[in-house]
């Protein structure tokens, strides 16, 4: 399973996801929230701040699981962490604020350089830009 499908399968459910990394903050630079709707009366949230990505995705896993349904897939590996773990990082040793997000309506949302932009179509699309936004 890739990131993206990881992300946007739990999504599916209702659910926003958002990952950032935090390069300006000295350590758990990773940042996860899901958010299930309605944002009042019976809301709920799962998320934290890690040191890795891994981590980060271990805890989505062990966030998930407390919701109804079959969650069963989220236990698959998911093969482009790493990559995906290393650019972020990078991005992150510049001093930079990086932020994707997916909900059903929205799609993938990029926080970068300041910046909101909504619609993107895939997770690649919406990195892509964000690194042009950056300047790489």
């Amino acid at each position: 399973m890739l990131l993206a499908e990881f992300v946007e399968r739990a999504a599916d459910t209702g659910l926003a996801f958002m990952i950032k990394m935090d390069g300006p903050r000295p350590s758990n630079k990773w940042t996860m929230r899901i958010n299930k709707s309605p944002f009042v009366g019976d809301y709920w949230m799962g998320g934290g701040d890690y040191q890795t990505l891994d981590k980060l995705l271990a805890s989505a896993r062990r966030s998930l699981a407390e919701l109804p349904g079959d969650w069963s897939w989220t236990g698959e590996p998911i093969s482009d962490a790493e990559a995906y773990a290393e650019l972020f990082e990078a991005i992150g040793e510049t001093g930079e604020l990086f932020i994707v997000q997916y909900s059903l309506n929205s799609k993938w949302v990029l926080f970068a350089a300041g910046d909101k932009i909504e619609g993107f179509p895939t997770l690649d699309a919406c990195v892509l830009n964000g690194l042009s936004k950056l300047g790489w």
